[in-house]
């Protein structure tokens, strides 16, 4: 299950900005694999911070690339993915890790089933590494785009696809998506082909303080809107085939808007989001009616797992 070192069996693609902090625990997570025919695409999007020489430390199995200038996380993704060689892509971000046997069980995975893409469970981690809480998938392998729609739950360090599946398809990421080039692309994917899915957590999902994910929370309905609209503009039988679940990613959105509200403490215009899809889930439901409750925003992040 060998090719040349030219061309590996998976491309690992590590986009990095200013990351140093955790880059080398992310680095030697992928160096600890017990398979070992890959490379990794280091993506340097202009750092400023000690990234690059940590990176460049390495052998020849890392090889480093650095940005003509710094772009939005989709482009960057895509720059990197221009240089990938390997029959498989996968991910790290510069703050998570592998588990030691990720890429050998899910190259394993690919190879023996006729999946275009393969995640896992995750456990997510503080930044001292103490386990926050552990996900399992709640899909079976095989067409999961509607449970998607309804629930996503990819994470993108757990992924990896099939290389061939963007060349033959063309598919990348959006280069103008800052939060979720990710949710754009695999949706994409998962409304085309079946996927794979490992029950147990094969990565380490660092929540830091400095995500980007909390500095842009307030863009995630608008980006995820841009995703939904996209795929049934160009599938719209898929609209009609599975129009519950339809209605359910649409009417999420609302929730997003009020997360980012609650970050920003402003819980009247959080229930007023909230309104509109208060009786769609009673998850929703409870959350509008703790938002009037005399409780601080850290313990209702905390309660919805966005801390």
């Amino acid at each position: 299950m060998t090719m040349s070192s030219c061309n590996r069996m998976v491309s690992i693609i590590m986009n990095c900005y200013n990351s140093e902090r955790f880059l080398k625990e992310a680095i030697d997570s992928i160096y600890a694999q017990s398979f070992n025919d890959w490379e990794i695409i280091f993506w340097d999007n202009l750092s400023t911070d000690r990234s690059a020489s940590i990176a460049k430390s390495y052998d020849t199995k890392l090889k480093y690339y650095l940005a003509d200038k710094h772009t939005d996380l989709g482009e960057a993704r895509n720059q990197a993915l221009s240089k990938a060689k390997g029959k498989y892509i996968a991910f790290l971000d510069c703050d998570d890790m592998y588990f030691p046997h990720k890429l050998s069980l899910q190259v394993e995975f690919l190879e023996n089933n006729d999946f275009a893409l393969v995640y896992s469970g995750v456990i997510h981690i503080k930044e001292n590494g103490e386990t926050l809480r552990k996900t399992s998938p709640q899909n079976n392998s095989g067409y999961v785009f509607s449970n998607l729609l309804r629930h996503y739950e990819i994470n993108m360090q757990s992924v990896i696809l099939k290389k061939s599946i963007l060349d033959d398809s063309g598919l990348v990421f959006d280069d103008y998506l800052k939060y979720c080039p990710d949710y754009n692309l695999f949706m994409q994917i998962a409304a085309q082909y079946n996927v794979g899915v490992i029950k147990e957590p094969l990565v380490f999902y660092r929540v830091s303080s400095n995500s980007l994910s909390r500095h842009t929370f307030d863009i995630v309905s608008y980006e995820m809107k841009l995703t939904l609209d996209k795929l049934f503009t160009s599938s719209p039988e898929l609209r009609k085939k599975y129009k519950n679940s339809v209605d359910a990613a649409y009417s999420k959105l609302n929730y997003y808007d009020a997360v980012a509200m609650i970050y920003k403490s402003n819980f009247v215009l959080a229930r007023k989001k909230l309104k509109k899809i208060v009786f769609k889930r009673w998850e929703y439901l409870t959350l509008y009616l703790i938002l009037y409750l005399p409780i601080s925003q850290r313990i209702i992040l905390r309660l919805l797992n966005r801390y």
